[in-house]
C-alpha cells in the first residue's frame, strides 16, 4: 500500500499493478477513515451542542466535498483511460490525502491556537470560532484540489 507517496500510487494505478490483496486493504482502510470522519462530527452524537459556527462548518464541509465529487465524476466521465474504474483510484487516494489533511489541520490548528493565546484579549469567542471555521474550510479546499489534481493525472 502506498500511504504517503502519491506519485508512486498514481503510477501504480495507471500501470494496473495494484494486487487484489492491496485493493482489499485500500477498501477496508477507506471505510475505516469514513467511519472515523463521520463519528468525529459533533452533530452525530449531540446535535444540540452545535453552535452556529459548527453548523456553518458542517455546511461548508458538505458543499466543498459535493463540488469536489462532482469534479471527480466529471474527470472520470471524460477520461482517456477507459480501463480504469472510478472507485479504486478514489479509495486509494483518500488514504494519503487524509494523512496530509490531518497534518495540515493539526499544523494550522496549532498556529491558530498560538495566535488566539497571544491575542485572546483582543478577540471575542466569536472571532476565534471564525478562525476555526476558516482553518477547516482552507484545509478541506486544499485537500480537494489535490484530489482533483491526482485524479486528472490518473485518468489522462
Amino acid at each position: 500500500m502506498y500511504i504517503w507517496n502519491i506519485n508512486k500510487l498514481v503510477m501504480a494505478l495507471q500501470a494496473g499493478t495494484i494486487t487484489d490483496k492491496q485493493k482489499k486493504r485500500y477498501r477496508i482502510t477507506f471505510w475505516v477513515l469514513v467511519a472515523l470522519t463521520v463519528f468525529s462530527l459533533t452533530g452525530v452524537y449531540n446535535p444540540s451542542s452545535m453552535n452556529g459556527y459548527d453548523v456553518i462548518d458542517l455546511i461548508l464541509f458538505f458543499i466543498i466535498n459535493v463540488i469536489a465529487i462532482y469534479l471527480l465524476v466529471d474527470i472520470y466521465k471524460k477520461r482517456r483511460r477507459k480501463e480504469l474504474d472510478f472507485f479504486l483510484p478514489f479509495f486509494c487516494l483518500v488514504i494519503p490525502l487524509f494523512l496530509r489533511n490531518s497534518l495540515w489541520t493539526i499544523l494550522l490548528t496549532i498556529i491558530g491556537s498560538i495566535y488566539i493565546v497571544l491575542f485572546a484579549s483582543y478577540h471575542s469567542l466569536e472571532e476565534t470560532n471564525i478562525i476555526d471555521v476558516s482553518i477547516n474550510a482552507i484545509v478541506e479546499i486544499v485537500m480537494n484540489i489535490m484530489f482533483v489534481h491526482y485524479f486528472k493525472k490518473i485518468y489522462n
